[in-house]
């Protein structure tokens, strides 16, 4: 998901150097894409420790971009929020995304499967030396997702070589963030 889940390091290292070769859709449609998201499950984040109920909102800017939001619940109660813009660097690539953050770093966000209304795959995967980090996010429009679709999202992950026992489960047991 492009958020929160990108400001900070991940907690996955997959203790290999290379990432796994995930690819994005190559057809892509960002109109559709937007709106309300829920994280149904996630690989640990340093900047989401502890919280429930991240979500995501989305919405088209007039330069093609993607104007973004996402929130989540902190174990305090309070709501910790970050935005930012996300656009395709290159058109030969649609479903690869660059997320600059208005606090001043960037991040990539690769959609790997979304039929648009229910559910969408995320990756992102950053190679650091003898070890790369990985992020997944499994995005749904209700706050819940058919099992059928986690488990097919997981055995993609599991082909490409991802360990997927760092998979954990978002809670989204609040109303709307947004």
């Amino acid at each position: 998901m492009l958020s929160t889940l990108l400001t900070v390091c991940g907690l996955v290292a997959s203790g290999m150097a290379a990432c796994p070769d995930i690819p994005s859709l190559e057809v892509f449609d960002a109109a559709q894409y937007v709106g309300q998201w829920y994280e149904i499950q996630k690989y640990p984040l340093i900047g989401e420790l502890g919280e429930t109920c991240v979500q995501a909102n989305y919405t088209a800017q007039a330069d093609g971009s993607v104007r973004l939001e996402n929130r989540g619940k902190k174990p305090d109660g309070s709501i910790d929020s970050i935005q930012g813009t996300a656009r395709a660097e290159d058109p030969e690539h649609p479903a690869s995304l660059s997320v600059y953050f208005d606090e001043g770093f960037r991040g990539e966000y690769n959609v790997i499967r979304t039929d648009y209304t229910a559910s969408a795959l995320v990756y992102a995967c950053t190679p650091l030396g003898d070890i790369s980090l990985e992020y997944v996010w499994f995005l749904s429009r209700e706050a819940t997702m058919d099992q059928a679709v986690q488990d097919e999202y997981i055995q993609i992950l599991t082909d490409a070589g991802s360990d997927i026992s760092q998979l954990e489960e978002t809670p989204q047991d609040c109303d709307s963030l947004f």
